[in-house]
């Protein structure tokens, strides 16, 4: 039997997986048939003939849904893509913002920011950021949303990156998250730790679990509602509001 690896592990493998799929141009660089890039991405929801994004960009998706189609944002938010990728959200949710509205884009990855930086030289209002979603560089009641797509399951440490996005956000800020949940039992994961890692598998959360975090980290409403199923697993769109007088 394979042995888990630890936190430190986890983290660099996933570090490593994404610096893999930035140089190679693509997001297909699993073993797993995991789909990716255009063609996920209109399945989830994204207008790819609208939103002024280049092909390059779309090719590196990998994202788990569309989390800016569950809230409107307001003109001028600060709104923090936690694990941004390649900046595909970051781009869209720059589109409905106007100074001082921003996005602040962040990533473990740098050769993924490297990307997100190249492909959204016409969206200012991004700035990006490389930073550790369990230690956020970020002052306290800072924030107005936290996006978050398919970049919560790889956090080791859950708690703690709920913790600090609880911290950063404004009283009745949200998180808009998309990821996938746990819906039915699920075999051990005895190898291949690093694919389930890296493709948001082996991380996912059950609705109870999120439940029972999100009250536990001070959220006081959320909802979360499936999308599409993968067998024991499905896609699933959280929407979680802090308190007003948080």
């Amino acid at each position: 039997m394979a042995k888990t690896p630890s936190h430190h592990m986890i983290k660099n493998y996933v570090r490593q997986v994404y610096a893999r799929l930035a140089s190679s141009g693509t997001a297909n660089v699993s073993h797993l048939p995991i789909s990716s890039g255009k063609d996920l991405a209109g399945a989830l929801g994204y207008d790819t003939l609208r939103l002024p994004i280049p092909p390059e960009a779309w090719d590196l998706f990998v994202g788990c849904g569309n989390p800016l189609a569950e809230i409107k944002l307001e003109s001028d938010w600060t709104v923090v893509d936690f694990g941004c990728g390649v900046g595909i959200d970051s781009q869209t949710a720059a589109l409905s913002l106007r100074p001082p509205g921003r996005v602040i884009a962040i990533d473990i990855t740098v050769e993924l920011l490297r990307q997100a930086k190249k492909h959204a030289s016409a969206h200012p209002g991004c700035h990006w950021v490389v930073a550790d979603g369990e230690d956020l560089p970020l002052g306290s009641a800072s924030t107005h949303l936290v996006i978050a797509n398919g970049s919560f399951n790889l956090m080791p440490h859950k708690e703690q990156a709920l913790a600090e996005i609880y911290r950063i956000l404004k009283p009745g800020g949200y998180l808009a998250l998309a990821d996938l949940i746990v819906i039915e039992e699920m075999e051990p994961i005895t190898e291949g730790f690093e694919d389930a890692w890296s493709w948001c598998v082996a991380g996912a959360l059950s609705a109870g679990e999120y439940d029972l975090m999100l009250k536990s980290q001070g959220f006081h409403w959320w909802k979360l509602q499936e999308k599409f199923d993968y067998g024991p697993l499905a896609s699933a769109h959280l929407l979680a509001r802090k308190g007003e007088n948080d």
